[in-house]
Order: structure tokens, then sequence, then C-alpha cells
């Protein structure tokens, strides 16, 4: 039997062959490599269910969000558009900072000149 790419699988589908999984193993009905036969996962793949089961539960097997989290991002949308066009235009001697051409330093260092005349 071939084995499946669990990531090919919807987030819900994954997550019910995970409690499927589990199920089968708390119940006792066979061993991790019997299970990972069954269900046509691979044997680490059933390991690592298994091991999220017995430290978390079945909250550890259900979805959770996938994609980026909230940004943590410290400038607005405008401020960095802002300084974006400041970099583009000019060096960092014409404003004054002790850096020849831009580096991250020379940025931060025109943000936090920069901080209260936005």
């Amino acid at each position: 039997m071939k084995k499946q790419d669990g990531r090919k699988l919807s987030a819900g589908a994954q997550e019910v062959l995970r409690l499927r999984i589990a199920r089968y193993l708390r119940l006792g009905k066979g061993t991790q490599q019997q299970a990972a036969d069954i269900f046509g996962l691979s044997l680490p793949a059933v390991k690592k269910i298994w091991k999220q089961y017995k430290q978390g539960g079945v909250n550890a097997l259900k979805a959770k969000k996938r994609g980026p989290h909230n940004s943590t991002a410290l400038l607005a949308p405008a401020q960095v558009k802002e300084f974006a066009g400041m970099i583009k235009q000019h060096t960092p001697e014409y404003y004054r900072l002790p850096f020849s051409l831009w580096t991250a330093a020379a940025v931060r260092m025109l943000i936090k000149k920069s901080k209260g005349k936005l």
C-alpha cells in the first residue's frame, strides 16, 4: 500500500486522521507500526501524532490556524512608505548619519532620529 502525503489533505481531514490514529492507539487496537500501515502514513508521522496526543490530549491534535500570524510591525504602512522614499532619495550622509551607505543600522538610526518629526 502506497503511503499518502498527509500535507495534501485539508486541515479538517488531517485533524480527523490524527484523531482516528490517537483513538486507535489509545484503545490498544494495535501498535504504532500497525497504525501506520492501516492509515497509510509513515511510522515517524504516527509516532509524532501519538507523542502530541500524550503531551496535550485531544486539543493538541486539533487543527490550528494556518498562515501568517498577526503583524508585529512597529511602524504603520504609511510610515514604512515614507521611510522607503527617504532612503531612495538620499544617502545617509544627507540625514547627517555616520554612514555612507544604507545598512540596517543606518535605517534604524534614521527611524529613531525621525521619530518625533513624522
